[in-house]
């Protein structure tokens, strides 16, 4: 009678430990599903968070400069070059923004540094003018403070170191006798190989898309080291009030 209790009792409990097994080797509920999901999705996004981004832009500006006479036994008058005034120019750039957190970004890039001026004499029987560009390769570093996510709001500046890469100035002229001409003066001498400058922006950006978002930031940038040499007759000082426009890329 002790021989069949035993075995009754331990066949019990071999039922109910199939059975506790079973429960376990089920699955899970539907809410530990749900949840499981749920965390696969965070995870997901947490891996494309757009704390890293590659962007894209070309700025349009209206640059002018500050130009002064260098004091010293160098110096000459401004004379007409006083009424000089601003010109159109288009920059190109390309690199990448980090998010420290969601409020600060480093950026970092390469760029197409382009400012000038232009010169416009006429009179009743004579005209002369000129449009004079000055080219750099440049590689700015910003600070930015960020705000939102499908809109962001983004303000900062840094400075940009540049490297002087070409000088042209276009020459139109019509004399006395109505005789027309136009000349291309190009040079690399007599300007300075290294500038500096520095930039302030505000801005805004707007998602389209899970990886890709349009960038809209107004630019000052002012030259803050001389654009010609030391034993030019002047100082000459870029300035240039415009707007990036552009894409970024979240990887």
């Amino acid at each position: 009678m002790m021989i069949k209790e035993i075995a009754s009792i331990t066949m019990c409990v071999a039922f109910a430990f199939c059975g506790m097994t079973q429960i376990e080797l089920g699955g899970d509920t539907d809410e530990e599903k749900e949840k499981k999901e749920v965390e696969l999705k965070e995870k997901k996004v947490a891996n494309k968070d757009g704390s890293t981004e590659v962007y894209f832009t070309a700025n349009c500006s209206r640059t002018t400069r500050k130009l002064e006479v260098n004091e010293g036994p160098f110096g000459d008058p401004l004379g007409e070059r006083e009424f000089e005034t601003g010109l159109n120019k288009w920059s190109f750039g390309i690199g990448f923004r980090n998010a420290i957190n969601p409020y600060f970004a480093i950026q970092a890039g390469v760029s197409y540094v382009r400012n000038g001026e232009s010169y416009l004499f006429e009179d009743s029987d004579t005209l002369f003018k000129y449009t004079t560009s000055y080219s750099y390769i440049g590689m700015p570093i910003k600070a930015l403070f960020t705000y939102g996510n499908e809109i962001k709001f983004l303000a900062g500046g840094g400075l940009t170191p540049q490297l002087f890469t070409g000088y042209v100035q276009k020459q139109e002229w019509r004399d006395a006798v109505d005789a027309t001409g136009d000349a291309t003066i190009e040079k690399r001498n007599g300007y300075s190989s290294f500038v500096l400058s520095a930039a302030i922006n505000v801005g805004i950006q707007l998602s389209f898309s899970d990886n890709f978002t349009l960038l809209i930031m107004p630019e000052y940038r002012i030259q803050l080291s001389d654009s010609y040499v030391v034993t030019d007759s002047y100082n000459h000082f870029g300035r240039a009030l415009g707007f990036d426009i552009g894409l970024t890329f979240k990887l």
